[in-house]
C-alpha cells in the first residue's frame, strides 16, 4: 500500500511538473524579436512593443505583438497562435488553409515550419504565415517593399520558430 502511494505521488509530481514545462513553452514575442530588432529591420527607431500573450477561451494561446515607428507608418505585426488541446481539431491548419485573408495571391515557401506562405499584399502590406504543427506564426511588416519584407519576415519567422 505503502508503496502504491509513494508511486501515485510521483505520477502526480511528474504530471504537473510536465503541465508547468508545456505551460512554460508558450512564446512571448518580445522576447524573441526585440524593440533593437524591429529597428533594424525598419531602419527607424519604434515605440515599444505593443500588444498581449492571452489565453483564449475557445483553448488557443496567442501572442500578439507590434513594433510602430516613432514617425511615419512603419511598422512590424506579428500573432503566434497555439491550438491547445481543448481548441477545435485542426484549428491553425484551418486557419493556414484559408489564407490569405483578402483573396490576394500568395506565394508558397519551403524550408519554413511544416507550410508557409508569402502573401505581398494581404491586407495592405507584405504577409507571412508560417505552420508549424498546431502553432500558426502571422508576420506583417508595412513600409518595405515586398522583397525586404519576404526576407525579414523569413528571418524573423526562423527565429520564432528556434524558440517553439
Amino acid at each position: 500500500m505503502k508503496r502504491k502511494l509513494i508511486n501515485l505521488l510521483i505520477v502526480t509530481a511528474l504530471v504537473v511538473c510536465a503541465g508547468c514545462a508545456i505551460a512554460g513553452d508558450k512564446i512571448d514575442v518580445p522576447k524573441i524579436i526585440t524593440k533593437s530588432d524591429a529597428e533594424k529591420i525598419l531602419g527607424v527607431p519604434v515605440k515599444d512593443a505593443k500588444g498581449r500573450n492571452q489565453n483564449g477561451t475557445g483553448g488557443y494561446y496567442e501572442s500578439e505583438w507590434s513594433y510602430r515607428a516613432i514617425e511615419g507608418d512603419k511598422g512590424v505585426y506579428f500573432d503566434v497562435l497555439y491550438a491547445g488541446r481543448d481548441a477545435p481539431p485542426h484549428l491553425t491548419q484551418t486557419m493556414f488553409s484559408m489564407l490569405p485573408a483578402d483573396g490576394s495571391k500568395s506565394t508558397p515557401l519551403d524550408g519554413l515550419g511544416d507550410k508557409a506562405v508569402f502573401c505581398p499584399n494581404e491586407t495592405g502590406r507584405p504577409m507571412l504565415h508560417v505552420l508549424k504543427g498546431d502553432i500558426l506564426i502571422t508576420i506583417g511588416i508595412r513600409g518595405l517593399s515586398a522583397d525586404a519584407a519576404l526576407d525579414s519576415g523569413k528571418s524573423m519567422a526562423t527565429k520564432i520558430l528556434a524558440n517553439l
